[in-house]
């Protein structure tokens, strides 16, 4: 009987074997080279804040626009072998009348679709810290501290905060500042509690809740072809400007100096309710201590006479002995005016050098 010419095809085909599984292509490694400049894991501490040109007069133009309300805005970036390059950022709505978490909710939700809009047009969407604009100084805030503390758990080497100075740019001086929560201020921040024997076992002060990082700006090739091409042109584009040379009102230094003695005021207020806490929760412990002795005295005696001793009592129902009060709001205070006191001492030294030199032109 003839095959059919189908049985004849399956005939010479080879036997089937059992399928062979795809070869896995090999997962794609960093080179050496480029190991130490990307940073997976977030290794290499932040040396240095790279500043783009652009981002600092956005920070500029808001917070002047936003006085005298508190500018704040978000920082975008990359941070590369070390340096922090801060490329972008976008401001932040104030909250105006909405209260603390109507606030929060919806900083939060324009942030999310800044982020989003961001993402589409590629452009630079990582979070590498927030800015807040400043006067004559004084930063140090609560609000910051909390704020910085949320980005330290949630941001990659625990992003940074850029405080600008206002007062300093009228003058003529653009002045940023970064800064990250020190590791003392973290570990006192964990037991939650201020205390004064937390502050001397983590060696805080003022002065070390903040770890300050040098701040450089760059300008790109164009910017820097169009200042340089300033210096060169005859006549030049931009007239000469001489109000730098003008002494300034009155009213700068007074407002410093009033500014100044609200913050000592405010402070010596704090102390003195840190005082009183001090005296009341040491006169509700000597309370507790004379009842306990009194109680032990009684159980004694009534051994002696062969009585039962009285039950153990829980002092804490008899006696509320107030708990420590917080030290945070006066080393912020302390932070305060030691900012008023720096932003005088600038403000009255450049004073006397133009009334020196004032007095030096007129021939006084």
């Amino acid at each position: 009987m003839a095959t059919s010419m189908a049985a004849a095809l399956a005939a010479s085909l080879p036997a089937t074997t059992a399928q062979t599984e795809a070869p896995v292509a090999p997962k794609a490694s960093i080179p050496k080279t480029m190991a130490h400049a990307v940073d997976i894991e977030a290794e290499i501490p932040i040396t240095r804040v790279q500043l783009d040109g652009l981002v600092a007069t956005k920070i500029i133009k808001h917070s002047r626009e936003s006085q005298p309300s508190t500018a704040t805005g978000t920082l975008l970036g990359l941070d590369l072998e070390g340096t922090l390059e801060v490329s972008n950022s976008f401001p932040l709505p104030s909250r105006g009348g909405e209260d603390e978490d109507g606030g929060k909710t919806s900083s939060s939700r324009y942030q999310a679709s800044m982020l989003r809009a961001l993402h589409e047009v590629q452009g630079d969407d990582n979070i590498v810290g927030f800015y807040q604009s400043t006067s004559m100084g004084a930063f140090y805030r609560q609000s910051l501290l909390d704020t910085q503390a949320t980005h330290h758990e949630k941001l990659r080497h625990g992003g940074i905060v850029l405080v600008h100075d206002v007062a300093q740019t009228a003058r003529g001086n653009a002045s940023f500042r970064a800064f990250q929560l020190s590791p003392a201020y973290l570990n006192a921040r964990k037991s939650g509690k201020f205390h004064a024997q937390t502050l001397i076992d983590n060696s805080l002060t003022f002065r070390e809740i903040l770890v300050e990082l040098p701040v450089v700006i760059r300008n790109s090739p164009l910017a820097n072809a169009f200042l340089g091409s300033i210096g060169q042109s005859s006549p030049s584009p931009i007239a000469p400007n001489y109000s730098t040379l003008t002494l300034p009102p009155p009213t700068s230094t007074a407002r410093s100096l009033e500014s100044m003695i609200e913050a000592l005021d405010a402070y010596r207020s704090e102390e003195n309710n840190y005082a009183y806490l001090s005296r009341q929760i040491k006169r509700e412990k000597e309370r507790v201590e004379l009842h306990i002795e009194k109680r032990k005295a009684e159980n004694q005696q009534r051994i002696a006479q062969g009585l039962a001793p009285l039950p153990e009592e829980d002092v804490s129902r008899l006696f509320k002995v107030p708990q420590e009060p917080s030290r945070m709001e006066g080393m912020l205070l302390l932070g305060q005016i030691d900012g008023y006191a720096k932003d005088l001492e600038s403000l009255s030294g450049l004073e006397l050098v133009k009334m020196y030199a004032a007095r030096a032109g007129s021939g006084v």
